[in-house]
C-alpha cells in the first residue's frame, strides 16, 4: 500500500472532497508536541487529531481522537493515508514522520512556537503550529486537510486571505499560512500538491487572525527557534548514566506539560482515552493532581533541575481548596478549583469507548495520601539545595497539621475508589508527609513544631503493621479488615515505610508480583476483590498500570535485584517507538491503554532507572 501511496500518479487540481482520515489510529502511534502551555497529538499518518486551546484543559479545537466524524483534524502527509514512523529530532520534543518506499520519501516536522518562558509583547496568548512536508526523494503526492471542528461543534466559516485562510468558529479565529495554494470549501481547507525531490510545503496556524505576514525563511527561523529551545533544556537533567535516552525523553515529557506561565503540571494531555478498549473507565487528565505533579517535579529535581519543582511549590502555595484540607487533589492548570465533570454521550468515543468525560470528580474527594507526595517533594527540593521559602514551610506544615488531624479516617485512596475505605496506601503516605514534615523542620531549624508530627508517626506504623498486614495472604492488603492485594503497596519500600529487605516488604512484592502481574506488567488490582467493580479476572477489568509497574522495578532494584528490574523496563519500552508512556497498557497485545503521554508513568521510569542503576553502582 505504501508504495502505491508514494508513487501514484500526479494530481495537479486541489480538491474539494475531504480526504478519508485513518480513523483512531493505536494510541501509541502518536506523537506529541507542545508549547508549555497546550499539547497536540500527532497520528502516524499525519493527522493532528488532538488540540485544547489556549491551554491543556482548554476547549477541543481538534478532536477526531475522540470522534473520527465529529471532531477536528489536520491531516499533512501522503495523498492516500498510511502510517509513518514516527521519532523526536534528537533529545528534542520536535517530531518527525516519514514515509518511505523503493522510489520514494516524504518527512513531515512537527513542532509548536515559542515555547520558552518569556515571549514578546502580545504574543501570551498566541499558540502557534509549525508543520513542514518535505519530500526527500522521489516524487511524491501530498494532500493538506484542514478542518477545525471547536468542542466538536458545527462548521465555522472560513475565508481566504493573502497566503491562506481565517477560521472563525464560536470565540475562536484561527489564521493558517501556507506556501502553497490551498482552496476553501464550507468551512474546511483543502489542498492536493506533488513535491518534488527538495521541495516543502510549509503550513503554519495560529490561534488569532493576527498571524502576520510569514515567509519561507520566517517559517525556518521558527522551526529552527523551536528546536534550539528544546534541544537546549535536554541537557538540564544532568543524567548521563544507563538509558540516557529514554530518561532525557521522561524529563523532557515533565517539561512539556509543567506550564510554563502557572507553575502546575498537568497529569496527561488528553481526556477519556479508555482504560478498557470500548468500556466506560475514560476519565479527563487535562488537569494538575497533586501527586502526579509532585512525584514529577521530585523525580526533575533528582535529574538536577530544581526549578521545576520550584515553580510548582510557588504555585501550589497561593492556591485556594474547595475541601476542608489545605490542598484539593486536583486543580485546573490555572488553580480554578472547579471541575464538575459532565459526559459527551453524543460523542463517539476512542474505539466506541465511551462515554466521553469533561472535568473530573476526584477534585472534592478525601484522598489523604496526596498530602504525602507533596511533603516528599518539599523534602526532596530542600535535601538537593532548592531555595527555600517560608511559603514552602507554610504549605508543608499545614499539610502534616492536616495529616495528623485526619489519618485515622476513612478516603478514597489512590486510585479513587467509589467506596472509602481505610487504605492501606493512604496510611504509608500520612506517615511519609509526617516524616518529610519532620526531615523539613529539622533542616530548618523549626523543631518546635514537630512533637505532634513525631508521635502520629509512631501511631501510623504501628496501626499499619497490624492492620495493613495479612497473614493469610503473607502482604500488606489494599485495605483494612480485607485481603485484596493492591500493587500501591509497592509504595511501602519505594518511600522507606520499610527496608527493601525488610521481611514483610519482601513477601509484599513476590506476592504481588505473582497475583497481579502478567509478563512482568503490573496491575492495580483485581477487581473482583475490590468493592464497587464488576467480576472480572485479571486483565479484563483495565490494563497493567505502568506506574505500578515501574514501582516493581524499582522495588527489585532497591533489595539488589536490578537485572530483574531492567527485564521490566526493557518489556515496556519495546512497546513505545517514541518513548511515550501512556496511563495503561494490555499485557496481552501490548497496545496502550489511557491517556497519553501520562507524567505519572515517566516520573516512575526515571526513578526505576535511577534505581537500577545505583543498585549496579552507576548512577
Amino acid at each position: 500500500m505504501l508504495q502505491a501511496v508514494l508513487s501514484a500518479r500526479p494530481r495537479t487540481s486541489v480538491v474539494t472532497a475531504p480526504e478519508p482520515l485513518l480513523a483512531y489510529p493505536p494510541i501509541e502511534a502518536h506523537g506529541v508536541i507542545g508549547d508549555r502551555r497546550t499539547a497536540a497529538l500527532v497520528a502516524a499518518d499525519g493527522t493532528l487529531d488532538w488540540l485544547c486551546l489556549p491551554n491543556y484543559d482548554g476547549e477541543v479545537v481538534f478532536g477526531a481522537l475522540l470522534d473520527a466524524d465529529r471532531g477536528g483534524f489536520w491531516r499533512l502527509g501522503p495523498a492516500e493515508p498510511a502510517l509513518g514512523r514516527q521519532r523526536y529530532l534528537g533529545d528534542s520534543m520536535v517530531l518527525v514522520t516519514s514515509w518511505s518506499s523503493s522510489s520514494a520519501e516524504l518527512e513531515l516536522t512537527d513542532a509548536m512556537a515559542l515555547p520558552q518562558a518569556e515571549r514578546p509583547a502580545g504574543q501570551e496568548g498566541r499558540r502557534v503550529l509549525l508543520r513542514r512536508l518535505r519530500c526527500t526523494r522521489g516524487d511524491v503526492d501530498c494532500t493538506l486537510d484542514l478542518s477545525p471542528r471547536p468542542h466538536f461543534g458545527a462548521l465555522g466559516t472560513v475565508e481566504p486571505v493573502p497566503g491562506g485562510a481565517v477560521f472563525r468558529a464560536g470565540d475562536w479565529a484561527l489564521r493558517l499560512w501556507t506556501n502553497r495554494a490551498v482552496e476553501t470549501n464550507a468551512g474546511d481547507v483543502r489542498a492536493a500538491i506533488r513535491l518534488h525531490q527538495g521541495e516543502d510545503l510549509w503550513a503554519i496556524l495560529a490561534s488569532d487572525a493576527a498571524l502576520g505576514h510569514f515567509t519561507v525563511a520566517k517559517a525556518e527561523e521558527a522551526l529552527a527557534e523551536a528546536v534550539d529551545e528544546s534541544l537546549e533544556w535536554a541537557t538540564h537533567d544532568g543524567w548521563s548514566g544507563p538509558r540516557m535516552a529514554m530518561v532525557r525523553r521522561s524529563s523532557q515529557v515533565v517539561h512539556l506539560l509543567h506550564h510554563v506561565r502557572t507553575g502546575s503540571l498537568v497529569a496527561a494531555p488528553t481526556t477519556s482515552l479508555p482504560e478498557r478498549m470500548g468500556g466506560d473507565r475514560n476519565y479527563d487528565y487535562r488537569y494538575a493532581w497533586v501527586r502526579d505533579a509532585a512525584l514529577s517535579a521530585a523525580v526533575s529535581t533528582l535529574l538536577g533541575d530544581a526549578s521545576c519543582a520550584r515553580n510548582y511549590l510557588e504555585w501550589l502555595s497561593i492556591l485556594d481548596s474547595s475541601t476542608d484540607a489545605p490542598l484539593q487533589v486536583v486543580y485546573r492548570a490555572d488553580g480554578a478549583t472547579d471541575l464538575t465533570e459532565h459526559a459527551r454521550a453524543d460523542l463517539a468515543g476512542y474505539r466506541d469507548s465511551r462515554p466521553v468525560r469533561f472535568g473530573n470528580r476526584a477534585f472534592d474527594q478525601r484522598q489523604l495520601d496526596s498530602l504525602g507526595y507533596l511533603a516528599e517533594c518539599a523534602w526532596i527540593f530542600l535535601d538537593r539545595g532548592g531555595d527555600w521559602s517560608d511559603a514552602y514551610w507554610d504549605l508543608v506544615r499545614r499539610a502534616a497539621d492536616h495529616t495528623l488531624a485526619h489519618w485515622r479516617e476513612p478516603d478514597s485512596g489512590i486510585w479513587e475508589l467509589p467506596d472509602t475505605a481505610h487504605y492501606v496506601s493512604s496510611k504509608v503516605m500520612s506517615w511519609v508527609c509526617l516524616d518529610r514534615a519532620v526531615k523539613v523542620a529539622e533542616r530548618t531549624g523549626r523543631m518546635d513544631a514537630t512533637a505532634g508530627w513525631r508521635k502520629g508517626l509512631g501511631e501510623i506504623h504501628a496501626d499499619v503493621m497490624v492492620r495493613g498486614w495479612n497473614d493469610r495472604r503473607g502482604a500488606f492488603v489494599q485495605r483494612y479488615d480485607a485481603e485484596a492485594l493492591d500493587a500501591s503497596a509497592l509504595l511501602i519500600p519505594l518511600m522507606g515505610f520499610l527496608a527493601p529487605n525488610h521481611p514483610r516488604t519482601v513477601q509484599t512484592v513476590d506476592r504481588i508480583a505473582e497475583t497481579l502481574a502478567i509478563d512482568g506488567l503490573v496491575h492495580r488490582f483485581i477487581a473482583r476483590e475490590t468493592p464497587g467493580h464488576p467480576d472480572l479476572p485479571l486483565g479484563a477489568f483495565e490494563g497493567a498500570f505502568l506506574p505500578c509497574t515501574f514501582w516493581l522495578a524499582t522495588a527489585y532494584a532497591q533489595r539488589g535485584e536490578p537485572d530483574r528490574a531492567a527485564a521490566i523496563l526493557d518489556r515496556v519500552e519495546a512497546s513505545a517507538p517514541l518513548g511515550l508512556f501512556a496511563e495503561e497498557i494490555d499485557a496481552n497485545s501490548g497496545a496502550f491503554l489511557g491517556n497519553y503521554p501520562l507524567i505519572f508513568a515517566h516520573a516512575e521510569y526515571v526513578r526505576a532507572a535511577l534505581a537500577i542503576a545505583e543498585a549496579r553502582g552507576a548512577g
